[in-house]
């Protein structure tokens, strides 16, 4: 039987926490080109930090994206986690 779940209300219900992932994950990226830069790792222009950034940025939200799928299948009908 496959689960009915209303994602709009769940995006509701957790839009801190998904704000608080997504600035987590925008954080982290940062600061991992901060070093990488400061490291000589790769140069301070836009075209050789960009796609670093971007791949740092994808990993991260894509685990953070993880996370609130289970968290969403975990939730019973009655709006509590199993």
């Amino acid at each position: 039987m496959t689960p009915n779940i209303d994602v709009d209300d769940f995006v509701k219900k957790n839009q801190d926490q998904i704000y608080r992932l997504v600035n987590a994950a925008l954080n982290r990226s940062g600061e991992i080109i901060q070093k990488k830069v400061s490291a000589g790792e790769v140069g301070p222009s836009l075209q050789e930090v960009l796609p670093l950034l971007l791949y740092e940025l994808l990993v991260t939200h894509t685990v953070s994206t993880l996370r609130l799928v289970a968290d969403m299948f975990n939730v019973r009908p009655d709006g509590n986690s199993h």
